[in-house]
């Protein structure tokens, strides 16, 4: 009976001094790591904070972008200087691209084209091509002959100067021999050689 309770003695003083031994050792080694990282210099971890409080940024909206465009009339921009075609494109919320010719007819700066033409409908935010004269353009200009367009249809008149890059002005009066909406007369002489851009102007009968 005493061997017994010798032996449980024997294995409870064990038991502590491993238990206390273990717990030193943890402690010494914590205490070197410890050591051995503040003398390293590693930095400290860091988490940044979400100073947006987790909200996306906002969607920047283009100005060049208009909300329900609307059809707009197409000005006449014939002789006006380009900073008049620009504001009065601008007004309507139209862009305008400008293409620079020499054209002996007109001064520098001043438009003698435009696309889309006079009267057309266009969404607003659309462009709008623009030719300005411009002198000092090296080269020969090129100039155009005007065609024959007395007896054609209004509409065949119109497509046909265009086409062959010419301004289009109108004149409706009453003409014996002409049916309604046929040109009867024009500004220029056929097969004139003038510049492109020029103003051709057709008189469309209204009927006798």
């Amino acid at each position: 009976m005493k061997s017994k309770i010798i032996m449980i003695l024997i294995l409870l003083v064990a038991t502590f001094f491993f238990v206390t031994g273990f717990l030193k050792y943890q402690n010494d080694l914590k205490e070197t790591l410890a050591k051995e990282i503040g003398e390293s210099g590693l930095p400290s971890l860091e988490i940044p904070s979400d100073e947006s409080g987790g909200e996306e940024d906002p969607v920047k909206e283009d100005p060049s972008v208009i909300e329900n465009p609307e059809r707009v009339e197409m000005p006449d921009l014939y002789e006006l200087t380009e900073e008049e075609a620009e504001e009065l494109l601008s007004e309507l919320k139209l862009k305008m691209e400008v293409l620079e010719e020499k054209n002996a007819s007109f001064a520098t700066g001043v438009v003698f084209f435009q696309k889309p033409y006079v009267e057309e409908k266009i969404l607003q935010g659309e462009t709008v091509r623009v030719y300005v004269s411009n002198q000092s353009l090296l080269g020969e200009e090129e100039k155009v002959a005007v065609p024959m367009l007395i007896g054609l249809k209004e509409e065949e008149a119109v497509k046909e100067l265009r086409n062959l890059g010419f301004q289009v002005g109108y004149e409706y009066n009453p003409a014996s021999g002409y049916a309604e909406g046929v040109v009867y007369s024009q500004n220029y002489l056929v097969d004139s050689k003038v510049s492109k851009g020029t103003r051709i102007t057709i008189r469309v009968s209204t009927g006798s």
